[in-house]
Formats: structure tokens, sequence, C-alpha cells
């Protein structure tokens, strides 16, 4: 029963953080512009750029869960990555058109200090976000989605944001005007760092980078303790969408017969797919072990 409340928060999950930031996005941009706090339009970015990861985890639910065709022999689970990257790329371009509004902000010395309707739409965004941080920290320890926690832990930077527009605002109101947009640009900073962590993050998916420093010690221990694994000569692994391809070179006791070398082989791969469970797909080599001694 607890393992399908498990399943369900995981088909939820993703769709939760798109709507709850989306909302808190439109109304932090909304009573930042009517409180004249350029901080709390920021913030409402930074809730737009938590949108990236959240939507990442839809599009690898449901896109990358279409069979392989003809054309597309390995799969459709890379078209995450491609959107991560377009939708970061926009974010970073926004927040730039931010920066130019702030900092003639900065150099307005009539500016107007932001109404505190602004740290009321601080606070409910920090009560918000840890509530998500949490929900999206459990279901990603549960399944163990380097995805998903991701997510969650960018939800958690957003209650950051909404503090610094605390800060911002108060200050403001006793007289340090340039305290809102220094706030924001502090804000806008964490963005454009989040996003084009994604971006960079995106490129090495696509490009196949190893996510060895993740799986190879589970790898490692799990093939070995299978009998007659005598060693693994190498690891490779890649990113296809939320789920690892794996490529393993293993040596078996030269005694054994290239149906039973086949045996274990199979015996390794049904033990790492059963036991790592980002594993989709694995495929394992092996070869008679040879002690040759120089």
């Amino acid at each position: 029963m607890r393992y399908q409340k498990c399943e369900i928060c995981l088909e939820r999950v993703a769709s939760i953080g798109i709507l709850t930031n989306l909302l808190l996005g439109v109304l932090k941009i909304w009573v930042g512009i009517i409180s004249g706090s350029k901080a709390c339009i920021a913030d409402g970015l930074q809730s737009g750029s938590n949108i990236i990861t959240a939507f990442a985890i839809t599009v690898s639910q449901k896109i990358s869960k279409r069979k392989q065709t003809s054309e597309y022999n390995f799969g459709f689970g890379k078209i995450e990555f491609v959107a991560a990257a377009f939708i970061s790329l926009f974010v970073v371009f926004g927040a730039i058109l931010l920066v130019t509004v702030t900092i003639k902000h900065l150099f307005n010395e009539q500016s107007t200090p932001p109404h505190f309707s602004a740290i009321i739409m601080a606070f409910i965004s920090i009560g918000a976000n840890e509530m998500l941080f949490r929900y999206m920290r459990c279901v990603g320890t549960q399944f163990k989605s380097q995805s998903i926690l991701a997510n969650a832990w960018a939800n958690r930077a957003d209650c950051f944001s909404s503090i610094a527009v605390i800060v911002g605002v108060v200050g403001a109101r006793f007289g340090l005007h340039h305290l809102d947009p220094v706030a924001a640009l502090f804000v806008v900073a964490v963005i454009i760092r989040v996003s084009i962590s994604i971006l960079i993050d995106s490129i090495k998916a696509l490009m196949d980078t190893s996510v060895n420093h993740i799986y190879a010690e589970d790898i490692s221990i799990i093939t070995t303790s299978v009998e007659n694994v005598q060693g693994i000569k190498s690891i490779k692994t890649r990113h296809i969408g939320q789920k690892i391809w794996a490529e393993l070179n293993i040596t078996v006791d030269q005694t054994c017969t290239i149906a039973q070398g086949q045996e274990i082989a199979d015996k390794v791969k049904q033990m790492l797919l059963q036991q790592i469970v980002d594993l989709e797909r694995v495929c394992v080599i092996f070869e008679p072990f040879t002690n040759i001694k120089g």
C-alpha cells in the first residue's frame, strides 16, 4: 500500500512542482509590480527557473516512455535535456533584461520604498517552497532520482531568494532605498547561476558524459558479488533521459565455457537492473580471466 502511494507521488511530483512554481511566479511578479519591489519580481523569475527541472521530469516521464523507432533506435529520452537547455537559455535572457532595469532603478535617487505586500508575498513563498522541498525530497529519496532531488533543492534555494526580498523591502522602508535593487541583483545572480548550471548539465548529458562518479561504485560491488566474476575491466555509463545506460567488460573464470560465461553475464545484468533503480539498460561483455605475469 505504501509503495502504491509512493508511485502516485512519483507521477504527480513534476505536475505539482510546475503548478506551484507557476502560481508563485505569477503572484510574485504581479505583487512586485504593484508594490514596486524589483527584488520580488526577481524572486518571481527565480520561481520560473524552478519550473525548468520540473518540466524536464514531465518530459522524461512522458516522451521517454515511447518505444524506439527505426529512426530513433535509442529512444526519446534525451529530449529532456534539449528542452531544459532551451528553457534555461530563455530564463537567462529574461534575467539579463531584469538586470538592466534593476541597475537603472539602483541609480534612481527618487525611488520610493516598496510596499509591505512584497514582504507578505515573500513569507508565502517561503512556506510554499519549504513544503514543496520536503515533498520532493521524500519522492526523490524513495526512488533515488537525482533530478527530483535537484528540483527539491532548487525550491529550497528559492526560500533564500524570498529572504533577500524581505531584507530588501525592510531596508528600503527604513531609508536604505538601494537595498531592494541590490537584493534583486543578488536574486538574479542566483537565477543565472542555476540556469547556466542546468544548461551545462544538459549539454554534458547530450554529449554522453560519464556518470561513473555516481554509479560506478554500486555497479562494481554488485557485479563482483556474482559467483565466478573475477574482475571488471571497464564500466561505461551515460544518461538517457532520467535513466542510465551502462556497459560493462567483465572477466570470468577461465574454466567457464562460452555458455557459462553468457549465463554469468546475464546474471550480472539482471542483478544490476533489480538493485539500481536508475538503470534502464545494461550491456555486459565477458572474457576469460588470464593471470599473465611479466
